[in-house]
């Protein structure tokens, strides 16, 4: 977390420093950023940004906290669904609302496909995280669903909250963004997966 030095400062200049990071991070994982390139976009001293951060895993982490706050305020309307309509109405239309940041959202969308592509520490460590947070999240509505005859009592409730954990994260939603598809062709991806989810593949189903 940055050091209340950089609290101190003006917002803007904050902005900027976040914004230099931000543009290093999409082009480089943390493991090869250089704090160089940071300091120099920023028009700062590599001192001055030893006063505000610890490193260059300090800044990366706390500009993923920045990021995601961000991602998850454009999904807050989903949330009017959450616990009121079926789980996976709700699911669909939490992943369109995060399929639409990310297009909308080029740097944020290079930042988090390297990151969970990623195999270092800090790196492995922000994902794991928001997986936790998203599958406590899901498990939460599916264990409702399942309680109102919604879901099928015998279905996994672990096992269907993991599968959707890896929809939001791991490679999948960025690998159908970065693929340049349309919205409506992700729309269209996301109800075909929720559709076998509800109704298998067997033809006895």
């Amino acid at each position: 977390m940055p050091k209340q030095t950089f609290y101190n400062l003006p917002e803007a200049k904050r902005e900027r420093i976040m914004q230099a990071a931000a543009v290093e991070f999409s082009q480089r994982n943390v493991q090869n950023a250089n704090l160089s390139n940071i300091v120099s976009a920023a028009d700062i001293s590599r001192g001055s940004l030893y006063q505000y951060f610890v490193d260059k895993e300090d800044i990366y982490v706390y500009l993923f906290q920045i990021l995601r706050a961000q991602r998850a305020a454009y999904t807050q309307p989903a949330f009017a669904l959450y616990k009121k309509a079926p789980f996976l109405r709700f699911f669909e239309a939490f992943y369109v609302l995060d399929s639409q940041y990310l297009l909308n959202n080029a740097t944020d969308l290079a930042i988090g496909t390297r990151c969970y592509g990623s195999g270092d520490l800090v790196s492995r460590s922000i994902v794991e995280e928001i997986q936790l947070q998203y599958a406590a999240l899901f498990l939460e509505a599916i264990e409702q669903d399942k309680k109102q005859g919604i879901i099928n009592g015998e279905v996994g409730s672990q096992a269907l909250a993991d599968l959707c954990v890896h929809f939001v994260t791991d490679m999948f939603i960025f690998q159908n963004v970065s693929r340049k598809i349309s919205l409506e062709d992700i729309q269209s991806r996301v109800r075909e997966l929720l559709r076998i989810i509800e109704h298998g593949v067997s033809c006895d189903n």
